[in-house]
């Protein structure tokens, strides 16, 4: 054992992120005793398997509260008591030990996500390292957060799939449940959440249904403010303590009128005491943590079980303006600022994407950043200053590659758009729209439509792709007129989406082939449900609990629907790709406001933002 690292057995469990349990008359424990799960066999075996030659990287899947952190305590303590237990405070400290690895260590890495959306972020290549050394590397993850970080193909995406997974169910099963009420003799906790019906018997063990209460029946209105803007803050990806200065800062959005009169001095005396004190126990809403310095407070987090609550309440609830702010302003930690960019850029709200891009650049020179801050301020037709940012990037760091072929496309991007810009009369009404054209996907269906023009097949076939992605109807239908197939076909396709009978068979008596095959198949497969209602909730239940391939599925369906309020719903949640189809339906419908929405998004409240004028 290393004098510097304590063992598995002499670790204390709460500080593993493990609940402690609402205490109750009777009991005395820290944990109260533990009800063996259906999958624990599964789990030692996983972690077992490869020992001592090697280790294991295992993954623990399921929702807040529901008993697998302390499942997987309850494994590794049983399995290496008198190992090493790291904790790591983020994905660099693991890093630094890829090279030089000891052995027979647990890494301990609760909420996982924490460790994969840093810059820079953990390495399967580190995993493997550690692994390779006979280590034990474990994880907990939400349902969710393992559907985002095993939808790519990215690195980090390879990691979290090449993970032992466990996946832990919400509810015991009816054996584990009669183990509990065996256990429930002795141990009154037990008891008490077998007895309660409202909730799952592990939430109620963690204090679920009484953080609920704290949010849903506040003692001030004050309190719940702050809660709201920590759980919103969470939604958003932030994962660091917040500060009291960011708090009310954030609270601001969620008071009335009447009740912001009062100082924000005011404000955090009537939300603090109810929001961080102690329920039962240790159980809170908020609870302080300290920078890693005795006597010292960096901020305040939330309880996780009451954030997932909270996420699921409002859903596709607005964040308010003050709360963005706050958070732009406010956050130190670079990685907290990238979630927040791409959490802002997904729900359309780039003015706040630009904010924390523009500091991530300025106070951290990330050359990522910088790239992404360009192609939105290209988008906006604010290219000049795009080049400044690109410019300042490479006299920081001349060897960044991806900053210099982005300055020289955005140069060339300025060169062709200056010579299809009307006169700059024009210019004071917004972004003309041959240059909001161009601007909108960096020149990429400008550049195919010129190569198309010119006679290359595969640019067509390309273009047409992107542009029924991107819903141009009017130039898919311009297109197929002038005998184009692939775009026949797209615009078919289209029709038969919508369910656009007469417009099919007006095409079909027209002699287009793939009108006459669509609308043979329509008469064939009944009509969309009349219940569209039902499915929209099923696939907005599934992408909650991390379904793959469902934030597609529900935004391609509320697309084909043409339904404009449910699609805003999902952008305010930030589903992945709900941004993108609202556009598309707004340049299908040749929407009035297309350009403003395409360029500059839309505002916290989720108005289409109406630029100032270009500097």
């Amino acid at each position: 054992m290393s004098p510097d690292r304590p063992r598995v057995d002499l670790a204390i469990p709460r500080e593993l992120g493990i609940h402690g349990a609402v205490p109750i008359s009777g009991s005395d424990d820290d944990l109260p005793t533990y009800v063996e799960r259906e999958f624990d066999s599964q789990l030692r075996i996983a972690l077992a398997t490869n020992l001592p030659s090697r280790g294991s990287f295992v993954v623990m899947v399921g929702g807040s509260s529901t008993g697998k952190t302390r499942s997987l305590y309850e494994a590794v303590y049983g399995l290496v008591p008198e190992w090493d237990l790291v904790q790591p405070a983020d994905a660099a400290e693991l890093l630094d030990v890829k090279n030089a690895p000891p052995r027979q260590t647990v890494f301990w890495l609760d909420e996982l996500q924490q460790y994969l959306g840093g810059q820079p972020p953990l390495t399967s290549e580190c995993v493997r390292a550690l692994v390779r050394h006979g280590n034990l590397v474990v994880g907990t993850l939400w349902p969710d957060q393992y559907a985002r970080w095993t939808a790519g193909r990215e690195d980090v995406h390879l990691l979290v799939k090449s993970a032992f997974v466990i996946p832990v169910p919400d509810t015991l099963n009816a054996a584990e449940l009669s183990k509990a009420e065996a256990i429930a003799e002795q141990d009154p906790r037990i008891r008490d959440a077998l007895d309660a019906r409202e909730v799952g018997f592990t939430q109620v063990l963690a204090g679920g249904p009484r953080l609920v209460m704290c949010w849903e029946q506040p003692a001030t209105p004050y309190a719940k403010a702050m809660i709201t803007a920590a759980a919103d803050a969470h939604r958003l990806g932030v994962q660091s303590p917040l500060s009291e200065d960011l708090l009310t800062g954030a609270m601001f959005g969620y008071l009335r009128a009447h009740q912001r009169v009062r100082s924000t001095d005011y404000w955090l005396a009537e939300a603090l005491p109810h929001a961080t004190e102690p329920l039962y126990g240790d159980v809170s809403p908020l609870f302080a943590v300290d920078d890693g310095r005795a006597g010292t407070l960096a901020g305040y987090t939330i309880a996780d079980y009451l954030a997932q609550h909270v996420r699921r309440k409002r859903r596709t609830e607005p964040v308010p303006h003050h709360a963005w702010h706050a958070l732009v302003t406010n956050l130190r930690r670079p990685e907290d600022l990238r979630r927040l960019a791409a959490g802002a850029a997904a729900r359309l709200r780039y003015c706040y994407a630009e904010g924390a891009l523009a500091r991530l650049v300025d106070e951290f020179d990330d050359g990522r950043a910088a790239a992404e801050l360009a192609d939105l301020l290209v988008r906006q037709d604010r290219l000049k200053r795009a080049v400044e940012v690109l410019r300042h990037r490479l006299a920081a760091d001349p060897q960044d590659r991806l900053a210099s072929r982005k300055l020289t496309h955005v140069q060339d991007l300025w060169q062709r758009v200056a010579d299809v810009r009307p006169p700059s009369g024009a210019r004071d009404r917004g972004i003309p729209a041959v240059v909001a054209e161009i601007l909108a996907d960096g020149g990429v269906c400008d550049g195919l439509r010129r190569e198309a023009d010119a006679g290359d097949a595969l640019a067509a076939e390309r273009l047409v792709e992107l542009l029924a992605e991107r819903g141009c109807l009017r130039e898919i239908r311009d297109r197929a007129e002038r005998g184009d197939v692939p775009a026949a076909e797209a615009l078919a396709d289209l029709y038969a989406a919508w369910g656009e009978v007469d417009l099919l068979r007006a095409r079909a008596e027209s002699g287009d082939r793939a009108a006459e095959l669509r609308l043979s198949k329509l008469h064939r497969v009944p009509a969309r449900r009349t219940d569209a209602a039902y499915e929209i909730n099923e696939l907005r239940a599934a992408v909650d609990e991390g379904t793959p391939e469902a934030a597609l599925q529900l935004c391609t369906l509320l697309f084909e629907l043409r339904d404009e309020r449910n699609l805003r719903a999902e952008v305010n949640a930030g589903t992945a790709g709900a941004a993108e189809r609202l556009i598309a339906l707004y340049t299908a419908q040749e929407h009035q406001s297309l350009i403003r929405l395409r360029a500059f998004g839309l505002d916290a409240d989720g108005r289409v933002v109406t630029p100032q004028p270009n500097p």
